[in-house]
């Protein structure tokens, strides 16, 4: 009984090492050892060869499997394919059970690996769906909106087009405007030179009527002042009428001063002269244009209001035709 075990564990120890390592790890094949586990079999066998003939004819089958051969290997005899238990070394892929599990774990592998990329692939098509159907809804609304803008830059350039030749007309209206005034002042300028001179001829026939010629001083000062030299026609005048000069020339002395010093833009000064014409000689023949340079003195002098007044008032005065119209102009400049 005992050596019935002793043989199934041999066999069972056989069969693991066969399976797991191929035939060159049979403990007893190869090795120094292998002599003496098959005379321990011989001994063994000799002692009990009467009591267990039965399990050793049984059993012969498996000792040829596992005898020894001319060169110590296995029998070539036994039918006993070892091609899948190579030994490691020469196998290249550590022996075929261990490939057939790579081989099986790798396609596991594969698979999943696939798998994800399907899944990867589905979810990407998803949401390439998705955005197609958010383009097609916005697509509508893009388009209205790109309609809107076209139809209001249309609109802009339509009213551009209408309002460009008003805008043309204005430009031709104030370039007459403009053209107007110029023409103004220079009528003005001409007109009020022409006052001056109608007044000197005045003063020079009141003179001849009186049967006297104007003093040298009195037009000595007067050519300064027609030539531009204010200050020193100004000295003129008045050492001119500290020498007692004839009565019908002292509001024409106190005139001219005042208008030096407005061409001096000494408007206070000027403003005193005139005021002075007014007040001490009512009736000599500087009085209409004294009130008339009184007013435009007060203007440029900056007051508005006491300007409108003065020369509104001396419009009431029945002025000579002249210094109405140069009244008149005035007027219409300031309001």
């Amino acid at each position: 009984m005992l050596h019935n075990i002793s043989r199934l564990t041999l066999i069972g120890l056989c069969a693991i090492s066969l399976t797991f390592s191929g035939c060159s790890y049979i403990p007893w094949i190869g090795d120094d050892e292998s002599e003496e586990d098959l005379a321990f079999e011989q001994e063994f066998g000799d002692e009990n060869a009467s009591e267990f003939d039965e399990e050793q004819q049984a059993s012969s089958d498996e000792d040829g499997f596992f005898a020894d051969d001319e060169s110590g290997g296995v029998s070539d005899d036994s039918g006993f394919d070892d091609s899948g238990f190579d030994d490691p070394e020469d196998s290249g892929s550590g022996g075929g059970g261990f490939a057939s599990v790579n081989q099986s774990a790798g396609s596991n592998e594969l698979r999943t690996d696939v798998e994800t990329l399907q899944a990867q692939q589905e979810a990407l098509i998803t949401r390439v769906r998705e955005l197609q159907e958010i383009i097609q809804t916005m697509e509508p609304r893009l388009t209205a909106a790109q309609t809107q803008l076209e139809n209001s830059m249309g609109g802009v350039t339509g009213q551009a087009a209408e309002i460009q030749p008003e805008i043309e007309r204005l430009k031709s209206e104030v370039s007459q405007l403009n053209q107007e005034i110029s023409r103004l002042k220079t009528k003005e300028g001409a007109m009020s030179m022409a006052s001056a001179s109608r007044s000197t001829s005045r003063t020079h026939s009141r003179a001849s009527r009186g049967g006297s010629r104007l003093p040298a001083a009195y037009t000595q000062a007067l050519n300064a002042y027609r030539s531009g030299d204010f200050d020193g026609s100004i000295l003129q005048f008045q050492e001119f009428s500290q020498k007692s000069p004839p009565s019908h020339l002292k509001d024409n002395i106190l005139f001219w001063i005042g208008s030096n010093y407005f061409k001096l833009d000494m408007y206070d000064d000027a403003i005193a002269q005139f005021q002075s014409v007014i007040d001490n000689y009512p009736r000599g023949n500087k009085v209409h244009d004294s009130r008339f340079m009184l007013g435009v003195s007060y203007f440029k002098k900056g007051d508005r209001g006491r300007a409108l007044d003065i020369l509104e008032a001396a419009l009431k005065t029945n002025p000579p035709g002249e210094v109405r119209d140069k009244i008149q102009k005035q007027l219409m400049e300031i309001k």
